[in-house]
């Protein structure tokens, strides 16, 4: 908890911080780095805050996924320690905030138009909620279940930007790409109950303002990622997994950031 105090006030103080810098700036009157725009290529990093969210479609009734047909022996050990139970929910139930760091290669295609290469790293987790389990231990009551997933993604992202008009130190723009994201946690933490893919696509869209200051130009930028891929996968030996974590029939990843570049 003290830990993510201390992200907490790192995003607060340091737009303050580098705001100050601009008004300082403004009330000046003059603009700054009037050439940065034309650099063909130029390098930066860049800090953040994230969170991390799953899509979810669960089966109705746990045995119809297909992992069940002729597994007898998974079946028998469900009906043995869950009472034959088949049907419940899972969801996802408190969002956290993550953390975002990485670099930029920024290349200039014309006026408008930069290609950008921000590979890095984002750190997060998502906590699963399964809805009225029932093992024989809690005599017959149900009992939710509940389940963190810690990711640590190796993000592979490129994208394109279109500027709008600079107006003196400031200038809008929207981003749209696609990333590729290797999950180095995965299989470390939900091997136990589900069973999740490595890797995945993702669609991109965001939005950010480029503030130009005395000796760099920073950048805060919102950026929405949109997972393609269904990240379950049964493709493994189902007999020592309890058998709800097969509930789910898709899980799609979401990812929201905030982040902030120096360049």
């Amino acid at each position: 908890m003290k830990f993510l105090n201390l992200r907490y006030a790192f995003l607060i103080l340091l737009p303050l911080f580098v705001s100050s810098f601009y008004a300082k700036a403004q009330l000046k009157g003059f603009d700054n780095l009037t050439y940065f725009d034309d650099r063909g290529i130029h390098f930066g990093f860049y800090l953040g805050l994230n969170t991390m969210d799953y899509r979810l479609r669960n089966y109705k009734n746990v045995y119809d996924n297909p992992v069940f047909i002729d597994n007898d022996p998974l079946k028998a050990n469900a009906a043995l320690k869950y009472e034959g139970q088949t049907s419940f929910a899972a969801e996802i139930y408190q969002i956290m905030p993550g953390f975002t760091v990485g670099g930029v290669i920024n290349l200039r295609l014309d006026r408008d138009f930069d290609f950008r290469f921000t590979p890095g790293m984002s750190l997060g987790n998502r906590h699963f909620n399964y809805i009225g389990v029932t093992p024989l231990a809690t005599n017959g009551q149900n009992q939710d279940t509940y389940l963190s997933t810690a990711s640590a993604y190796v993000d592979i992202p490129v994208g394109i930007r279109y500027k709008g008009f600079r107006h003196r130190n400031l200038r809008p723009y929207i981003y749209s790409g696609a990333a590729y994201r290797l999950d180095l946690e995965n299989k470390r933490v939900s091997e136990s109950v589900i069973h999740l893919r490595k890797t995945g696509a993702y669609a991109e869209l965001g939005f950010g303002l480029d503030s130009y200051l005395e000796y760099f130009r920073f950048t805060a930028e919102f950026r929405f990622s949109y997972g393609l891929d269904n990240l379950i996968r049964h493709d493994v030996d189902p007999v020592n997994t309890p058998y709800y974590g097969y509930i789910f029939k898709e899980v799609n990843s979401n990812i929201f950031s905030l982040i902030m570049y120096f360049e």
